[in-house]
């Protein structure tokens, strides 16, 4: 009995992580940055209606890096295009967030930063990451130029296939949404660096790491759950003939 209790949260555990942080897991959000002291601050900023640890924001909220972890349960089929960037066949069933029917809604905003205080655009990039044992991530679009070709901002499988080497360009004022793919449950943790040169105080920059789970449904989860100890039950018995 001992074995089956421990192989079962073991299960458990790897399709719910354990986490510290407020849970984002719908409505309008933003990987944001600010301007203060001359210094670059990277948060979270989430819209009203937002929802935080089961409950939605009345005003929207800023909080800081290490403070929320956005969790999806949506999934969709891999799009037509986004094999080479993402590391699985085109139409295989990935975790997605990004957008309205992919929830939650997380983009990447420089609207608190003064377009006349900078000289040039911001640039984003994707510094480094801790993701899943065989997982991998990519940040794309399909809606650049009213086609459907697969545009790739970040990949963790191959950086050659992104725009510019996990590199975004943001106009300060501005804010952007791409589709978020995620192979595999489990948390994914992103280091994002932020460069920029002020009016002022010259060049400037900062990183930071953000996290992201993908969880299946609650349904799907308790049939695997059951699955598992249907089959360690069997097993324990035929030990026992």
């Amino acid at each position: 009995m001992h074995n089956t209790s421990f192989l079962t949260l073991i299960f458990a555990a790897a399709i719910l992580p354990l986490q510290a942080q407020s849970t984002y897991t719908s409505g309008h959000g933003d990987i944001g940055l600010a301007y203060e002291d001359s210094e670059f601050e990277p948060h979270w900023h989430l819209g009203a209606g937002a929802v935080v640890d089961g409950s939605p924001l009345v005003t929207e909220e800023e909080y800081g890096p290490d403070a929320i972890i956005a969790r999806t349960t949506a999934t969709r089929s891999s799009p037509s295009g986004l094999s080479s960037a993402i590391g699985v066949a085109d139409g295989t069933e990935i975790f997605a967030m990004g957008s309205s029917s992919y929830l939650p809604n997380l983009g990447f905003a420089v609207e608190e930063l003064d377009f006349d205080d900078w000289t040039g655009d911001i640039s984003l990039t994707l510094t480094d990451w801790s993701i899943p044992d065989g997982a991998e991530f990519a940040l794309y679009t399909t809606n650049l130029a009213d086609t459907t070709v697969v545009d790739v901002a970040f990949s963790t499988f191959n950086v050659g296939a992104t725009y510019d080497n996990n590199t975004l360009s943001l106009t300060p004022g501005d804010h952007v949404h791409f589709q978020w793919g995620l192979t595999t449950p489990g948390q994914y943790d992103f280091e994002f660096t932020w460069e920029g040169t002020n009016v002022l105080d010259g060049f400037k920059t900062a990183s930071a790491f953000f996290s992201v789970q993908a969880v299946p449904e609650p349904a799907t989860t308790a049939l695997l759950l059951s699955v598992l100890t249907l089959g360690l039950v069997a097993l324990r018995r035929s030990r026992k003939a």
